[in-house]
């Protein structure tokens, strides 16, 4: 047989690039040069050398790979399957799908099919980056077994990826049950579980990644590091931290070792629910394993004591931090910022600033807002302007959330020239009022009662396209409604309604303090009944307010009617209770206060010294002594303490009564806890004394007070 000759220089060529692409010794410059020496001497054996250009070259510009094989079809060389693989590639990866599936039709029309799993996997991963997995799908579950190519794990990971990118991760769930009940030779991996896991966790479905995290396991497969971590994370997100703590003894089991990441997870769910002991001992396993925490760790640790006002052992982290070579970035810094100003440690907050400076950190706006902030809220305006020239010194312009701060501090004052002052340099700077800044300005206006300022802010506001939330149009109606004009609250209220904003609950709210002002109880009912229509809830504040208004003007009626259709919907406050109770012993409808009193169990709540103190009175008020002090007792035996004014109001109403042993009891009882001796107790007890009883009275009441009797004699 003859053997077909191949050039010795074509040859040499060849295999110097199939060395030099092995070795890694390829650039993209290199590949086309040798691309260009090679096509001209190119015959059916270059194909190999071919795609190792090709391949170099499309992985940095796949739209010059397209050129290339085009160059590589008209000097007649055989395309080869894996030549056809990496066009397939270079066209998805160009942003040309349609290409991409013209180059599979070549593979197809070729007979290549079968073998072309590499290149199926390059278009499922393009049509899946465009969203469309359920054509992918089709591919894989369809198409691909048509033309003999089985799809193997790859095939599906992508399918897996690209369902949960599309957050439809019940779909991926139910797919890989399939994959795992048919019992093929497909079987998902541990990167097929983990995908999964993964994109059901970040649709909130924790419950059901963790069964498939079980399933996983029964089925032999082996978590890894990540797939634990992930677990771990997603139950320590929902408060599962059993679950999570269950995973992490599998990690043990399997000889699987924790990373920071796996312990950092740990310690924010711990911290979230408030449990620092187990924090600690997370802490303490991690420094055994030799783990060492990571900026992200010292983060959730520090913010956490930061808002628990513990800012001094937040800064004893941060400096065990720096001390094991850790460096604290901005955010670490933003956090002890915050976290002074909550304490109002100003001088903290410049120790910090310094620090951040001698660091090379310099202070961007978010961290001069900490500031800005901080000192607004003590209405340190001088200080506060210092700021704004710091800033400005250190090359930076303040921006809408700084000039916010500044505008709402100075309305707040009542220092509105200076307010519109700044409001004007702002605009002047380039920089576009919002919301934040419009809403305090209008409220401080409203409060020093220039309306007309406030229609021509509203007007502007509404010019510059910014559209008013509920919070701007109920402080405009809270104004209104503390001034007495409650109907143009009405206005404001239905303005917003024709201007598309939904009311809230609070909105409702206002406008029913601004009704209840004005006595205006069927208006308040009214409103009640708008919330129910449009879908909100009333909540135990808006019927509590109706309560006490019906209350307060003699309908107890009519309130008792709200509070029973409270009851039905809204689980009430004890401060609800005690409204109404209050109201039906004042009107002598002890019997019905009484169900009341006994109901307050059933609803969940507990009677509170106000619940109590009401009662007790009652009873003393009607001669059921022994009764008053049966439930007296009673209370302190279920655990609610008598206060200072309770006992007083207790001594007033026994003394009124000429109960004076009764009194003396209790007086010592105030004695007892080192309350206070109210001015009202003590004059109604001189003013008995002034009947000519001081020395008899003398007797029955505790040595201490024998000075107000005998100042009542005298």
């Amino acid at each position: 047989m003859s053997r077909r000759f191949v050039p010795v220089d074509r040859r040499i060529l060849e295999r110097k690039i199939q060395d030099r692409y092995y070795a890694g010794h390829i650039d993209t410059h290199d590949a086309l040069n040798l691309f260009d020496e090679l096509i001209q001497v190119a015959g059916p054996s270059s194909v190999r050398a071919i795609n190792c250009l090709l391949t170099v070259v499309g992985r940095d510009c796949p739209a010059l790979g397209v050129s290339l094989f085009n160059r590589v079809a008209r000097a007649k060389v055989p395309p080869h399957n894996i030549t056809y693989g990496i066009l397939v590639d270079c066209c998805c990866r160009a942003g040309r799908l349609d290409l991409g599936h013209a180059a599979m039709g070549h593979v197809i029309k070729l007979g290549f099919a079968a073998e072309a799993i590499v290149n199926f996997s390059h278009l499922l991963k393009a049509i899946c980056a465009e969203k469309k997995t359920s054509y992918a799908m089709d591919i894989v579950l369809r198409i691909m077994p048509e033309f003999n190519c089985i799809p193997n794990i790859f095939s599906y990971s992508i399918l897996f990826k690209g369902l949960c990118n599309e957050k439809r991760s019940q779909e991926a769930l139910e797919l890989i049950h399939i994959m795992a009940e048919d019992g093929g030779s497909c079987q998902p991996n541990v990167v097929s579980y983990s995908t999964v896991l993964d994109g059901l966790l970040k649709e909130g479905e924790a419950g059901k990644a963790y069964s498939l995290f079980c399933v996983m396991l029964q089925g032999g497969i082996s978590p890894n590091v990540v797939t634990c971590t992930s677990i771990i994370s997603g139950m320590c997100k929902v408060h599962a931290m059993d679950k999570a703590e269950e995973v992490l003894q599998q990690m043990t089991d399997r000889r699987i070792l924790p990373d920071v990441a796996t312990y950092t997870s740990l310690i924010h769910g711990y911290y979230s629910l408030g449990q620092c002991k187990e924090v600690d001992r997370v802490f303490k396993e991690m420094t055994r394993n030799g783990v060492q925490p990571d900026v992200v760790t010292y983060n959730i640790q520090m913010d956490y004591l930061c808002k628990s006002g513990r800012c001094a052992e937040a800064r004893k982290i941060f400096d065990s931090m720096i001390s094991l070579g850790q460096k604290p970035d901005v955010t670490i810094y933003n956090i002890l910022l915050h976290g002074y100003a909550m304490e109002r440690s100003f001088h903290d907050m410049n120790c910090i600033i310094e620090l951040m400076d001698d660091n090379g950190i310099a202070p961007d706006h978010y961290v001069y807002n900490i500031l800005i902030s901080a000192c607004a809220k003590e209405e340190m305006v001088d200080e506060v302007m210092h700021i704004f020239t710091k800033m400005r010194q250190q090359g930076l312009n303040p921006e809408v959330a700084n000039y916010g701060a500044v505008v709402n501090l100075l309305s707040k004052i009542g220092r509105m020239d200076d307010a519109m002052s700044q409001f004007n340099q702002m605009i002047t700077e380039g920089l576009a009022p919002d919301i934040i800044v419009f809403t305090p300005l209008i409220s401080g206006f409203c409060s020093c009662g220039k309306w007309e300022k406030v229609d021509e802010l509203f007007s502007e506001m509404l010019d510059r396209g910014i559209c008013p939330d509920t919070v701007f149009f109920n402080t405009v109606m809270d104004h209104l409604c503390k001034n007495g004009r409650v109907i143009e609250a009405q206005d404001v209220f239905d303005l917003m309604v024709h201007m598309g904003v939904k009311p809230d609950v609070r909105n409702h709210v206002t406008l029913m303090h601004g009704y209840f002002a004005d006595g205006k109880m069927d208006e308040m009912r009214k409103l009640l009944e708008n919330m129910c229509s449009i879908g909100l809830k009333p909540d135990v504040v808006t019927y509590s307010i109706l309560i006490d208004s019906y209350s307060k003007n003699g309908r107890i009626d009519d309130a008792l009617v709200v509070f029973r259709e409270m009851l039905d919907g809204v689980k009430p406050s004890i401060i609800t209770f005690n409204i109404m109770i209050g109201v039906l012993l004042k009107g002598s409808r002890k019997e019905e206060a009484k169900d009341l009193f006994d109901g307050i169990w059933a609803k969940g709540l507990v009677p509170d010294v106000v619940t109590y103190s009401l009662m007790i009175q009652k009873l003393i008020e009607e001669g059921s002594l022994q009764e008053s002090d049966d439930l007296f007792l009673s209370m302190e035996k279920n655990g609610c303490t008598a206060n200072s004014h309770m006992l007083n109001a207790i001594v007033r109403s026994l003394l009124q009564k000429g109960e004076i042993p009764r009194a003396g009891t209790y007086l010592s009882k105030i004695d007892e806890r080192r309350f206070t001796f109210e001015a009202s107790t003590a004059s109604l007890l001189a003013a008995l004394a002034s009947g000519g009883k001081g020395q008899e009275y003398k007797e029955l009441l505790p040595e201490k007070y024998h000075y107000f009797l005998e100042q009542g004699a005298d």
